[in-house]
């Protein structure tokens, strides 16, 4: 696993899994069960595809085996970082070509993103976009790199690009959620439950 660290409040861990593991969460999105919810509009005209993983979701993965997505995450070197952490919920969002998103932040919150397609090109987008607080720029943008996971502080503002037509069909990405330590929680700022 290559662990970088691009900018301030961000960690990308890159082959986080092996192959066995990394194919197996990828048939697990496909046996998930998805509802229509999650905005990322503040008309909250725009829905997505997701699958809503709270605390008894993660308990009751335990009866799944070890090759379960939950129990995959559970037991990467990403996620022993956050071992004494109170885990919140993870979301698994499915997007499509169609599917268009704004700038939101997750205050009081650390995020766990993973891209969980096998295969991606470039040319494909789905991208990862972090700003700065006005949103205005630019600070760091994640490719849709397979196997990737990102460590980033909830109060960055982010959002994805979604996939281009000639892309696959879906885009999964699992997002997870735990509670900042000792840290005041941010009011005012756009917070929405998605993932990125």
């Amino acid at each position: 696993m290559r662990v970088s660290n691009p900018v301030e409040g961000i960690t990308v861990y890159d082959d986080v899994f092996g192959w066995m593991q990394s194919s197996s969460i990828y048939e697990d999105m496909f046996k998930i069960d998805y509802g229509i919810g999650w905005q990322d509009h503040f008309n909250g005209a725009e829905k997505f595809l997701h699958s809503h993983w709270g605390q008894q979701g993660w308990e009751e993965a335990n009866n799944f085996g070890d090759d379960h997505f939950i129990n995959c995450l559970r037991l990467s070197k990403p996620f022993a970082e956050f071992e004494n952490r109170t885990l919140i919920k993870s979301v698994v969002n499915l997007t499509t070509s169609s599917d268009t998103n704004e700038a939101h932040c997750h205050p009081g919150q650390d995020v766990l993103l993973y891209y969980a397609n096998p295969e991606w090109k470039a040319e494909w987008q789905g991208e990862t976009f972090f700003l700065d607080p006005l949103g205005k720029d630019i600070i760091y943008t994640s490719p849709y790199v397979p196997n990737r996971m990102i460590k980033f502080d909830g109060n960055i503002l982010h959002r994805f690009n979604n996939q281009t037509k000639s892309a696959p069909k879906f885009r999964f990405s699992i997002s997870t959620f735990f509670e900042k330590q000792n840290e005041e929680v941010v009011t005012g700022s756009k917070s929405f439950p998605t993932g990125a």
